[in-house]
């Protein structure tokens, strides 16, 4: 079964999470569950109504869904609820990397960077100096990411 509405919303991302559970985001707040390798897909409930570029199925399980105005929601229960983590920013987050050991690091417009404290929700606002957009997250050598997006690929140093 396809996954459409009668208003055809833009569907940004799909990301497997390590057994086999397909999510999609996508714009007004949709997102999209698949527990049979996206023969069928299930609406999740959503935690706001603007759009989300994607979504990041985490090895504990949980998962974080990002978008609009810097909006950064998980979720510990596979998308049944939500819970808000306060990031700071006013950007639109397009991209996450888990980092390992409970922690990740979102990125979006305007060179900000949310890396996570560990464990919990807490996460702490960095703006790159360039404020060139990031667009996609990589791992690169030891202790470094590589950022690709408006300013090219750049690397950064991991926070300890």
């Amino acid at each position: 079964r396809a996954v459409h509405g009668e208003d055809d919303f833009h569907l940004n991302q799909i990301a497997a999470a390590a057994d086999g559970t397909l999510f999609l985001a996508g714009e007004a707040g949709h997102l999209y569950r698949s527990d049979d390798r996206g023969a069928t897909w299930q609406p999740l409930p959503s935690p706001y109504e603007g759009s989300f570029f994607g979504l990041l199925p985490r090895p504990d399980g949980s998962l974080l869904a990002f978008g609009l105005r810097g909006h950064l929601f998980q979720s510990a229960d596979g998308g049944r609820s939500w819970t808000a983590i306060p990031t700071g920013t006013d950007a639109t987050l397009t991209c996450a990397l888990d980092l390992g050991a409970g922690r990740f690091v979102v990125g979006g417009m305007d060179g900000t960077l949310l890396w996570s404290e560990g464990a919990g929700a807490a996460v702490r606002k960095q703006d790159l100096p360039d404020r060139k957009a990031i667009v996609a997250i990589a791992r690169g050598a030891p202790g470094t990411l590589l950022l690709v997006g408006e300013g090219g690929v750049r690397r950064v140093e991991i926070p300890r």
